[in-house]
């Protein structure tokens, strides 16, 4: 077995013996979608499991056509699955299916308007969040945190053996998030799974 003394030095594998740090950050990922669940808005509640992980991801992506497909490929779920998820949501009045002009077999997945005064009142809790998760930081140290987040993520993408698809808000080539980074802004927290987590705007 492999000890942490064999690439770190005595000084470091110290420290990493008594608090490993992908520990840590699954705990604090673990407080934030626990946080997150407790201080959600009330008209969000409507919108119970994967519902708000799909309005999320639908209102970030509101310049473009998404399709069930997307969707199935974005929470990794099956097809079976998304529809049966979809289809509930048609039911509270969260989505529409339109028609598209380019492919009349196609129907794109629209948010309603109640469910866009869900997704603001998720944004507005996710700044909240942000708000009292870096309590305390200047923007150097904001910043800091990013780019070492964010180094943490591409040394793991850098193995092969899991892909930047895993990253997301942040993969490679998104200008946008980087700029961000660069300038202090706050981070974002994912998931990939539609059981779990929050995905924030």
């Amino acid at each position: 077995m492999e000890s942490l003394r064999q690439w770190a030095d005595p000084e470091l594998a110290a420290v990493l013996e008594r608090t490993r740090p992908s520990i840590e950050i699954r705990s604090l990922h673990n407080m934030i979608n626990r946080y997150l669940a407790v201080t959600m808005p009330q008209e969000a509640r409507i919108a119970t499991g994967g519902n708000t992980h799909i309005i999320v991801y639908l209102e970030r992506h509101r310049d473009r056509d998404i399709f069930q497909y997307d969707i199935e490929q974005r929470f990794s779920i099956t097809r079976s699955t998304a529809s049966r998820v979809l289809g509930l949501m048609e039911k509270k009045g969260l989505i529409e299916r339109r028609s598209v002009d380019y492919d009349a077999r196609l129907r794109k997945i629209v948010l309603t308007d109640k469910a866009r005064a869900i997704a603001e009142a998720l944004r507005d809790n996710a700044s909240r969040m942000e708000q009292v998760l870096l309590g305390g930081m200047s923007n150097a140290e904001v910043s800091q945190l990013l780019d070492l987040l964010d180094h943490m993520k591409r040394n793991l993408a850098a193995t092969g053996m899991v892909g930047w698809e895993c990253a997301r808000p942040g993969e490679p080539g998104d200008a946008q998030e980087t700029a961000g980074r660069r300038t202090g802004a706050a981070a974002t927290a994912s998931t990939s799974s539609i059981q779990e987590g929050t995905e924030t705007i």
